[in-house]
């Protein structure tokens, strides 16, 4: 049995009550485009991602002019732009400030690490997670239970052999809401986009020369469906049960990108996953056993 997100996948059709919304992502100094900004409507809970140029379309329904766009960039401030003042015909341009972090002085002193791999390390999956979504993102936990702050060498992901292996994804790293226990702000504010060229299986990437911490709370990590062109596209086929379970019927769906592997037993805050326009989602408290995606992480721990 594979186990399937399904997500909100948004369509570009316009109809007579639609707005089309064409803009351009841009930073603020330099005016230079943004490529992969994420563009995200909470109401409808639908998004879209800007292009390599910073360009962007949308379409809504018009009796939700008046909702507002969340734009983000990694390593940019968030903006918040009402609907209402992207109406206007042509490019609208939606300009973005850096997001300037302070850092605490830090006094470097010689000191002996232990690298530790945190997260499965299994040679073969369970079954497989199936994404439907341009733009899902989901992962896992990562609990430093050495309570020592410690630095984030690689990460592996275990492609399963279904989908295009090859398909491009962005690498997102994010803080731990130890109130909430969901993840925060992002912690790696660089846009990491890999792919993996060596077929299914471990799919390891080297994270050493941007120095992201391993902080006390523990961080998560999430694998990000990014749009790379239709050819990365495949049709799956899957059994659809009837309501009285007697019968089934085999469907087929419209699939993007790869495919993760999973472990039938999870850890305690196990998977999360979230969509463009939605918040996260804890999946293991309804999916028990079926979610434990393929994620693991080489962290060193001062000794």
């Amino acid at each position: 049995m594979l186990f399937v997100l399904n997500l909100l996948f948004y369509s570009n059709f316009v109809s007579a009550q639609d707005i089309a919304i064409e803009g351009k992502i841009i930073a603020s100094d330099t005016k230079e485009p943004l490529s992969f900004a994420t563009i995200e409507i909470r109401s409808l809970k639908t998004g879209t991602y800007s292009n390599e140029k910073g360009e962007f379309s949308i379409t809504i329904p018009e009796k939700n002019d008046q909702d507002t766009i969340l734009v983000s960039s990694l390593g940019f401030e968030k903006k918040i732009v009402k609907i209402s003042e992207l109406k206007i015909p042509g490019i609208n341009y939606i300009e973005l400030n850096n997001n300037i972090i302070s850092l605490k002085e830090v006094i470097v002193k010689p000191v002996n690490t232990k690298t530790f791999v945190l997260g499965p390390t299994d040679k073969k999956p369970w079954q497989c997670q199936v994404a439907n979504l341009i733009g899902g993102q989901y992962g896992r936990y990562f609990e430093n239970k050495k309570r020592k702050q410690g630095t984030l060498k690689s990460i592996s992901y275990y492609i399963y052999n279904l989908g295009h292996t090859n398909t491009p994804f962005r690498v997102r790293i994010y803080y731990a809401d130890t109130q909430n226990k969901c993840p925060a702000e992002d912690l790696l504010l660089e846009n990491v986009i890999v792919a993996n060229n060596n077929g299914p299986g471990w799919f390891k990437i080297d994270l050493t020369k941007y120095r992201i911490q391993f902080p006390k709370e523990g961080l998560y990590i999430m694998m990000e469906w990014i749009y790379s062109g239709d050819s990365y596209f495949y049709d799956w086929e899957t059994p659809i049960k009837s309501k009285d379970g007697k019968s089934e019927k085999k469907e087929i769906r419209k699939m993007y990108g790869q495919t993760l592997g999973n472990l039938s037993k999870q850890p305690s805050q196990g998977f999360w996953a979230k969509g463009l326009g939605t918040t996260w989602n804890h999946w293991n408290v309804y999916y028990k056993g079926y979610v434990n995606v393929m994620i693991n992480a080489e962290i060193a721990i001062p000794q």
